[in-house]
């Protein structure tokens, strides 16, 4: 029993320091992959230079691009607050009945806010426009014009969720007794001519956001392009010794990470470079384009930690991704 208990013993031993000499070889090969990688680094500068400086034009036009998307996109909630359709109801109709026709548009989901403009306000509005656009400064004529029948409308300003779909709008306008006998002859704007402009300015938005998604993905892909191609012409000019380290034996991992820590290395720098530009570009740009970029901006400076680590791991994962592609090739060789 006491024999048995031994060898058991004595096995667990010899497990153990297997064991243990795996994860000091391991430790080895990790310190000598990350030495040799970092010394690649700081041996080839011209190389690195160019890597580091691809990389990081790389990062700056999809930041740059993702910075443009959401400035548009902020634009796009500008002109959306400015743009409404208007139902213009007759100017017989009583206060009572206009502010129930408010109350039942503003129960429709699609709809954001109605501001009512009276036919007294619309009157006065146009007068003065036409006032001050024609440069009218007898007070005779400026009386006069005052002193005309007023012949405008009550209008009903109303902004909806999505231009795109007016269709609730349309079909209440249409349908709810509440506007039964009360429309104007003048058409809601959208069954008339700013029906088309209203469409344009609903398809522009989606086309910006559908193009910067697509400008990001392009990027992106020109990013492993370039990095890939820059990583292979650092392998090509270690191609000998490449092949004399499989001709002694040396693992596909070893010959592989020191490439992998080169290039990873790549975007850690070009990473901090981009980040720091990117930074100062958006500062200077604050305040500037009617303050479209204020959003970005703020939320830049309160996230910018998880920004810079957003760079960092993109970065990274960049050099990465085309350093293993890079190298395929080379660990295939006999």
């Amino acid at each position: 029993m006491s024999k048995q208990k031994s060898e058991v013993e004595i096995r667990s031993k010899s497990n153990l320091k297997r064991m243990t000499k795996a994860r000091k070889h391991r430790s080895r090969t990790t310190a000598r992959v990350l030495k040799y990688g970092t010394q690649s680094f700081a041996r080839n500068t011209w190389l690195t230079v160019a890597a580091i400086a691809i990389m990081t034009i790389t990062l700056l036009v999809m930041s740059a691009t993702l910075i443009v998307t959401s400035a548009m996109g902020t634009a796009i909630d500008m002109v959306r607050e400015q743009v409404d359709m208007s139902i213009y109801i007759k100017q017989e109709s009583t206060r009572s009945e206009v502010d129930e026709m408010v109350g039942r548009l503003s129960q429709l989901p699609s709809v954001r806010g109605v501001r009512i403009v009276s036919y007294e306000e619309a009157f006065i509005e146009s007068t003065e426009k036409m006032i001050s656009e024609n440069n009218i400064t007898d007070e005779d004529v400026i009386e006069e014009m005052m002193m005309a029948p007023n012949k405008f409308p009550w209008t009903l300003n109303v902004k909806i969720a999505d231009l795109n779909d007016p269709s609730e709008l349309e079909y209440f306008v249409n349908n709810d007794e509440s506007m039964r006998g009360k429309l104007d002859v003048k058409p809601p704007s959208f069954a008339s001519s700013h029906r088309e402009t209203i469409d344009n300015i609903a398809a522009t938005m989606n086309a910006i956001k559908m193009g910067g998604l697509i400008a990001a993905g392009v990027f992106a892909v020109i990013a492993i392009l370039v990095v890939f191609n820059t990583v292979r012409m650092a392998i090509f000019n270690r191609k000998e010794e490449i092949q004399m380290m499989k001709l002694i034996g040396a693992s596909k991992g070893f010959v592989r990470g020191p490439f992998v820590v080169e290039a990873m290395l790549y975007g850690v720098v070009a990473a901090g470079i981009s980040g720091v530009l990117v930074g100062v570009g958006v500062s200077f740009l604050d305040g500037k384009f009617g303050g479209t970029l204020t959003p970005t901006v703020a939320f830049i400076r309160e996230w910018w930690i998880l920004l810079a680590a957003g760079l960092l791991v993109g970065g990274m994962l960049l050099g990465i991704f085309s350093a293993l592609l890079a190298t395929k090739k080379y660990l295939k060789m006999k």
